[in-house]
């Protein structure tokens, strides 16, 4: 009984919708008619400026979530000419794309047109439940080196100012930070070692070889208890994995 009351009482709910197909049915005045289509359009409004006020607010607590999840990343490739270690464009996607997915948000790149001629500018624009937001970042592409050799063609070095480019934003979008701490840094000789290691992961032509080679060079660093080794090479590894086919 008092779920028959419930819907009586719902399908008589006054609206403006129904004041104004009443309206309609009785040939009301013109004036009445023109208040009642503002107070419906009124409510529409007030409904939809409240539905995106909390998308942008389940936006920036996704963002929040994200940022939380994601943790230091170590680097992955190093350069010889400086002998620093940092974390690639793949690195950084493989690392944040399955948490920032699987928290509804998705990242577009394109190429706009620089503030400052000869640099490459890339917009990022970070979307979830329609609501986006902007991000920038332009890099100079460059030829040559730190030390002043030449590194990259001209057409090489915009592919490379635009990969930067991305990491840096993604960098910035997720607040990441990537690096080692001062008590996992490794001598230049372990660096050295597993560089040529991840050469060695690289070169596998097959799944069966990479898991052998792998396993061997894992097991090396496992039982140095090198925890920064082992993380490169597991990146590495997983990398050279999806390239192979199934």
């Amino acid at each position: 009984m008092a779920a028959e009351i419930e819907v009586v009482r719902t399908e008589s709910a006054i609206t403006p919708l129904g004041l104004i197909q009443a309206a309609l049915s009785k040939n009301v005045a013109p004036e009445v008619l023109k208040e009642l289509v503002a107070l419906q359009q009124s409510m529409v409004r007030f409904e939809w400026e409240a539905q995106e006020r909390q998308s942008r607010i389940d936006f920036d607590n996704a963002l929040n979530e994200c940022q939380a999840e994601i943790e230091r990343i170590t680097p992955n490739v190093k350069r010889n000419d400086t002998s620093s270690w940092w974390a690639d464009y793949s690195q950084l996607d493989r690392t944040v794309r399955p948490i920032y997915t699987g928290k509804g948000f998705s990242i577009a790149f394109s190429e706009e047109k620089p503030i400052s001629e000869g640099k490459v500018r890339i917009k990022a624009t970070l979307s979830r439940s329609g609501v986006s937001k902007e991000f920038f970042k332009e890099i100079m592409p460059s030829t040559t080196g730190p030390k002043g050799n030449v590194m990259a063609t001209a057409t090489d070095a915009d592919a490379i100012a635009n990969s930067r480019a991305k990491r840096y934003l993604i960098l910035a979008i997720f607040n990441i930070a990537v690096g080692i701490d001062a008590d996992e840094k490794i001598s230049p000789a372990d660096a050295e070692k597993l560089e040529f290691d991840l050469k060695r992961i690289r070169a596998c032509q097959e799944p069966g070889e990479l898991q052998k080679v792998y396993t061997e060079i894992y097991k090396v660093y496992y039982t140095a208890k090198n925890d920064v080794a082992m993380k490169a090479i597991i990146a590495c590894k997983d990398e050279e994995k999806r390239k192979m086919p199934v």
